[in-house]
């Protein structure tokens, strides 16, 4: 279990299998599915409930631009998770 007082983005990337990157991101994603502004983003909610995060941090890059402050957090988040999902995926060896 994730250490709960450590950002999202750092717990992405500790995660150790899949799974538990689906997971840890799908409870991340529930809490900010309330967010207003992530809902302008076009395509956000959908890239997110198809676990397309590559996608989804496109949508907020389109809106609001790759150095939003206001949305730096969940850009690291989903970067974070992009990089875990593409080590977690390489081939062993």
């Amino acid at each position: 279990m994730p250490d709960p007082h450590l950002s999202w983005a750092v717990r992405a990337s500790r995660a150790d299998t899949s799974a538990a990157l689906d997971r840890l991101m799908d409870d991340w994603y529930g809490q900010v599915k309330a967010d207003r502004g992530l809902h302008a983003a076009i395509g956000f909610d959908s890239h997110m409930e198809h676990r397309d995060w590559d996608s989804a941090k496109h949508s907020i890059e389109r809106t609001y631009g790759r150095s939003s402050r206001e949305h730096r957090q969940t850009l690291d988040t989903l970067a974070a998770a992009i990089q875990s999902r593409r080590m977690l995926n390489r081939p062993a060896g």
